[in-house]
């Protein structure tokens, strides 16, 4: 059972020996390990594939960089570990906070993220402040997203953490806990695969704004760092990046520069 298996890894093998014996591998990006999430749109996969507006921005630059590293897809809490090291990583999208920010070195932005607060829909919960939510009597979040930390940040004391926005969304309309404050980019198609219908919430307070990097652990050399801002800096000068935002958020405003 175990030699087609074992054939076909021979085989990765040797063709990735080929591939860099004719430079059409950098050997600098041989040992760096692409970390990702399912977070639709901005980076999952379908039928096995690597989809999403980052992963198309990360293959553009490895396909500029001469590079073939796959993408690993995992638990956010799993990969944001791993991306500290040790070893060469790199993890997107992530959003760019201050309590990462000496924890990574950064490429973009990539994306842009929306912070908002859900509650059931027609249920009359309205929240005009910050300081309102901080009144409530709980407001979900998901353990270890950067809307955790915002929250956290700014003194909320009545957070109540999930392990993933499915759950905290179910425990939302069971009526358990009045908010959930999230990501909106990602919540159509989290509803979606929750069987869970778009009208069922709606947004109560929309509160900040991050942008999503592409964060490199602090063993990643500082080459491979300054190749991939380059290869960043040339996509949104020569229209590509703008093209691959356009396809998957066609609504939004894309953020243009390159921020150090």
């Amino acid at each position: 059972m175990d030699k087609p298996h074992h054939f076909h890894s021979l085989a990765k093998q040797a063709l990735f020996a080929i591939a860099l014996a004719c430079g059409l591998i950098s050997t600098s990006h041989a040992d760096l390990r692409l970390l990702s999430e399912e977070f639709p749109p901005i980076n999952f996969t379908e039928q096995g594939m690597p989809r999403g507006l980052a992963v198309e921005i990360v293959q553009e630059i490895q396909r500029r960089e001469g590079s073939a590293t796959a993408i690993e897809f995992m638990p956010w809490a799993r990969a944001f570990r791993e991306a500290k090291g040790p070893g060469e990583t790199a993890l997107f999208g992530m959003a760019r906070t201050p309590e990462r920010e000496k924890q990574f070195k950064w490429v973009g932005p990539i994306v842009t993220f929306y912070s908002s607060i859900y509650a059931p829909a027609k249920d009359g919960m309205r929240l005009h402040s910050m300081d309102d939510a901080k009144r409530a009597s709980a407001v979900l979040v998901v353990r270890d997203w950067f809307t955790a930390e915002e929250l956290k940040t700014l003194g909320f004391q009545n957070l109540v953490s999930v392990t993933d926005p499915v759950t905290a969304i179910k425990m939302l309309l069971a009526k358990r806990v009045p908010f959930f404050a999230t990501e909106r980019l990602s919540m159509p198609d989290i509803l979606a695969k929750a069987g869970i219908s778009p009208n069922s919430l709606e947004i109560v307070y929309s509160y900040a704004s991050s942008d999503g990097y592409i964060a490199f652990s602090l063993d990643t050399p500082d080459a491979t760092v300054k190749a991939w801002a380059e290869r960043l800096r040339e996509m949104k000068r020569d229209g590509s990046f703008l093209k691959i935002y356009r396809r998957w958020l066609p609504k939004d405003n894309p953020p243009m520069g390159i921020m150090p």
